[in-house]
């Protein structure tokens, strides 16, 4: 384990009548979570739960459908103050290294400071300020489980090319002659295609047929800033020597995106990074 001072904050908490270890004190977490396994080993049924049609959105941007809501007495304290506040937990079906996750309106509706340096969250009560300390071990216990469940899902099958789609059909839009050339389905009778095509031919210049048509989009949708402290040491690759026809390849790029204002030529003393090739779908 690294540095502990870059662990999260992994704390016991009161839920109902049961010490509950591995809490996760979460604030960029919307939901509160509760784990199926500790939501069976509190002796809790699935009869208990409030089914919803409501789904979670994870950090990766894939949907969990929770198995119901559940609302239990959470509370903490230390040795002179204690608080309780009722938490809407949703009832998850994962494999975690946690048993719960506290999420923001959880924490805020304790009014809930933490400071990650200092591993522990604080927040005020009528009878003075509870302090709650991070447990180390359990934080390690989780950092080790978590790490055993990627190894468990590591997927070593090679993946598959992706196959072109098929069932399609190329057709010039923008009048006869173009050579503006767009995709569509080969499975549309003759009247829909010729409509789809009249539509895209006149809507042809929504359409970037070339880096000089990106020109017309304003810069800050499309730029990107690269923050770098200005105490990191600096680094350069190693020059690689380019074929000739790879050469040729890279200046007739370089000069499209230069020409329609994409990139700039900036001057070095040193060599800084090397091109990497890529081949495209089309072969190029």
């Amino acid at each position: 384990m690294g540095n502990p001072h870059n662990d999260l904050i992994v704390v016991t908490a009161r839920v109902t009548d049961f010490d509950v270890r591995r809490v996760l004190l979460d604030s960029g977490s919307v939901a509160d979570i509760l784990f199926e396994s500790a939501f069976l080993q509190m002796g809790l049924k699935e009869t208990n739960l409030l089914h919803v049609g409501t789904t979670l959105l994870g950090f990766s941007g894939k949907r969990v459908q929770p198995l119901g809501f559940i609302s239990l007495q959470v509370s903490f304290c230390d040795d002179n103050c204690h608080a309780m506040s009722m938490v809407n937990f949703a009832v998850i079906r994962a494999r975690s290294s946690y048993n719960a996750i506290l999420g923001r309106t959880t924490l805020n509706s304790f009014r809930m400071v933490i400071s990650m340096p200092h591993l522990y969250a604080k927040f005020p009560t009528s009878s003075g300020i509870v302090t709650i300390r991070e447990d180390l071990r359990q934080a390690t216990q989780c950092f080790q489980l978590a790490a055993q469940l990627v190894v468990d899902y590591l997927d070593l099958r090679e993946s598959e090319p992706v196959i072109p789609q098929k069932g399609v059909i190329n057709v010039p839009v923008g009048g006869e002659g173009s050579s503006k050339i767009i995709n569509i389905s080969s499975f549309m009778n003759a009247n829909q295609q010729a409509g789809v095509t009249a539509l895209l031919s006149e809507y042809i210049d929504v359409f970037a047929w070339s880096s000089e048509d990106i020109s017309r989009v304003n810069r800050t949708i499309y730029e990107h800033h690269l923050s770098i402290s200005a105490d990191a040491t600096p680094a350069k690759q190693k020059k690689r020597v380019m074929a000739g026809e790879r050469q040729k390849v890279v200046k007739e790029e370089l000069n499209k995106l230069l020409k329609a204002g994409y990139i700039r030529k900036v001057q070095y003393l040193q060599w800084l990074t090397n091109i990497i090739m890529v081949k495209k779908a089309n072969k190029k």
